[in-house]
């Protein structure tokens, strides 16, 4: 598990470069309106749907690094890959990313969540190379977990039932769109701590 972890650092640390090379304002050279873009990306055999992919993004209009991202997603996955949530006057979006705050300590945006055919599978908080989304997704999948990218790599697996919790409960807040009790999860992940050899997968 370290390897894989170690190899999605170099990942991201590689698309958060990318990423910053191609926001100076020059235009991408991706091929958007003169050639068909391909169904699927093929990442070490395993085939990722690119009409399959969805982005939650929690931003702020006042914030150059969401402004890229709420264009660059569209031009890659198309205008319905991305639901956006403005935090600038709205008090609902706000509550909800204070408590993504509490539980993965994100600060910052944009913090944008991915999809993949429906299941989570990462959380990042800032700006990255949206052309990496299926080596992130592939890699999560491979890892059978949500990658958590917020300075430090971290997987939260899907086998684990406290990170189960915390999936679940950013699923809720990216995807469902609605506030989760926060202090309760906590409780459980301090229940959970003491009684280890209990899985429910």
């Amino acid at each position: 598990m370290k390897k894989a972890g170690v190899l999605l650092l170099l990942l991201v640390l590689l698309g958060f470069s990318a990423g910053c090379i191609g926001s100076n304002g020059t235009t991408s050279t991706s091929s958007t309106s003169t050639t068909a873009k391909p169904t699927y990306v093929d990442v070490n055999g395993t085939r990722i749907y690119l009409n399959e992919v969805h982005f939650y993004m929690y931003g702020m209009k006042t914030c150059p690094h969401c402004r890229h991202m709420h264009e660059w997603i569209p031009q890659e996955y198309g205008e319905k890959a991305l639901t956006y949530y403005e935090l600038v006057d709205n008090q609902t979006n706000m509550m909800l990313f204070n408590e993504l705050a509490q539980l993965t300590g994100i600060t910052g945006v944009p913090a944008i969540a991915i999809t993949y055919n429906g299941t989570l599978y990462a959380v990042i908080e800032g700006e990255f190379n949206v052309t990496a989304t299926p080596e992130i997704i592939a890699t999560a999948i491979k890892n059978d977990g949500v990658l958590l990218l917020t300075g430090k790599t971290y997987l939260l697996s899907y086998k684990d039932p406290k990170a189960k919790l915390v999936i679940n409960a950013l699923y809720t807040i990216f995807v469902k769109h609605q506030s989760v009790d926060v202090q309760k999860i906590f409780n459980e992940l301090k229940a959970n701590s003491t009684s280890t050899g209990n899985s429910t997968g």
